[in-house]
């Protein structure tokens, strides 16, 4: 049996939940995930300049795993530059130094100064937000909402041309259309059955 994988401390939950290709003749077609615990590995050795020594001491991993977390992220980010992918951060098992919220509104990251809950966002004092909590990448439990945008694209019946929100992790074919019962396909899939 593995032995159970160790939270990684980060800092606070990125500002945004993703990015899309600006100016890509083919469409948005894929997407790649960056883990919490990658995109705080960036933040930590190219953005505050640490070394991995110190970066790995703050995220309170070894300095070989931190290693291991910043390749991978440094990987998946030339893809992304690369290939003209779709980045969405999320998911990881990580744990924050302090609560944060995450206002379902306007969609930005917050935490509280007295460490108290608040009332209301700070920024546009809707009361209509949610704690950020640990997660863990498999289960999907509380991370960061994802944007309203359809960042992944959509699921496409090829029958009807019905439209469904693509769901990261989900395969298309595993939902059936309700209106003429074929499986559906990825939008701009090569291949129509």
């Amino acid at each position: 049996m593995p032995r159970p994988r160790i939270s990684r401390r980060i800092f606070r939950p990125p500002l945004v939940s993703g990015y899309i290709p600006f100016g890509s003749s083919k469409g948005i077609v894929d997407s790649i995930s960056l883990l919490y615990e990658e995109f705080e590995a960036l933040r930590l050795a190219d953005y505050e300049n640490l070394s991995q020594h110190e970066a790995a001491g703050s995220m309170e991993v070894s300095r070989p795993t931190f290693s291991r977390i910043y390749d991978m992220a440094r990987q998946k980010m030339a893809k992304v530059l690369v290939e003209g992918l779709t980045l969405n951060i999320e998911g990881g098992n990580v744990i924050f130094d302090e609560p944060w919220y995450r206002c379902n509104d306007c969609n930005s990251s917050f935490s509280p100064s007295s460490g108290e809950k608040p009332a209301s966002c700070p920024v546009c004092r809707s009361a209509d937000f949610k704690q950020v909590k640990k997660g863990n990448h498999q289960s999907g439990n509380d991370l960061l909402p994802r944007p309203a945008v359809h960042q992944t694209g959509f699921c496409v019946c090829p029958g009807c041309d019905l439209k469904v929100s693509h769901q990261a992790g989900v395969p298309c074919r595993s939902f059936i259309c309700p209106s003429c019962g074929n499986m559906l396909i990825r939008e701009h899939h090569p291949v129509k059955p």
